[in-house]
């Protein structure tokens, strides 16, 4: 059975202990694996190519994960969803390798030149050392538009932004009319469990609610983030974005025990400064 990994890294190793002297390789987030089903109470038995060379051996079915709410050990592997879905997920953690995997900061080089490149599909001349400039909402437009380039075409009807409302807004509105058209649908984040490929969004800096958004009747170009969902477990799922930390970074998103985002509330000295509004469900 094909899957994917499905937490920032796992170890293949030679045999099921977990000496440091048996990593036969280090697996990113999102590599192809075949699960040959039948490894051992806790492991998995896979087969896999890394660098040209074929890689055949185990990984521990299940990693411990922190984060606040201290959720319960997590898969590593993950079924594979629809091509169009991994296909806007591969887009993102390919982002998110190019950034060092959430380490490479956009103050320095190479990655200031990244970003400098995602700013010139708009026709601008900005880099990550323009700090007065976030550019999440380009690091996603190019993650879609990229996913786009893979032959699927429905995602280029993405309307692209230098500003997550725009699409945010989109999506909801899309839902509210049945457009067929629209390559994801905003749905109230407690009414579809997310999937990947799906895409977070939220408020940033200023409370704006569903509802809002929905009676928009323009692009209300309200302050707001999006990250697109790379992995899900039993209560958290890893969703990758743009100018999260300075680089391109994985969150990890609280679901509630019905696999339903929770709200994520983010707050700093004692405000509230984000919180999850929609799910952009995805129909590429």
């Amino acid at each position: 059975m094909q899957k994917k990994v499905g937490v920032e890294a796992i170890h293949v190793r030679s045999g099921t202990t977990t000496q440091a002297n048996n990593i036969l390789a280090t697996l990113d987030l999102g590599h192809p694996v075949e699960d040959l089903e039948d490894g051992p109470a806790g492991w998995m038995h896979v087969r896999t190519e890394v660098d040209g060379r074929e890689v055949e051996g185990f990984a521990v079915g299940e990693l411990r994960k922190t984060a606040a709410w201290n959720p319960p050990p997590q898969p590593t592997f993950r079924p594979l969803e629809s091509d169009a879905r991994e296909a806007l997920a591969d887009a993102a953690i390919a982002q998110w390798i190019r950034f060092d995997r959430g380490e490479g900061l956009e103050s320095r080089e190479p990655f200031s030149s990244f970003i400098g490149a995602m700013w010139k599909h708009f026709g601008e001349k900005f880099t990550g050392k323009d700090h007065q400039m976030p550019w999440s909402a380009v690091a996603i437009s190019l993650m879609v538009r990229n996913a786009a380039a893979k032959g699927f075409a429905a995602y280029g009807n993405f309307p692209e932004s230098t500003g997550h409302a725009r699409y945010i807004w989109s999506s909801i509105r899309a839902m509210a009319s049945g457009d067929t058209t629209a390559p994801f649908w905003g749905v109230r984040r407690n009414n579809q469990k997310p999937l990947v490929g799906d895409i977070v969004a939220n408020w940033r800096n200023e409370p704006h609610s569903y509802d809002q958004f929905l009676a928009a009747q323009a692009n209300p170009q309200w302050p707001s983030h999006t990250d697109i969902v790379v992995a899900v477990g039993p209560n958290m799922c890893l969703a990758i974005g743009g100018n999260v930390r300075n680089t391109v970074y994985a969150t990890r998103y609280q679901l509630d025990n019905g696999g339903f985002l929770a709200p994520n509330q983010r707050i700093v000295d004692g405000k509230p400064v984000g919180e999850v509004i929609a799910l952009m469900s995805n129909r590429a």
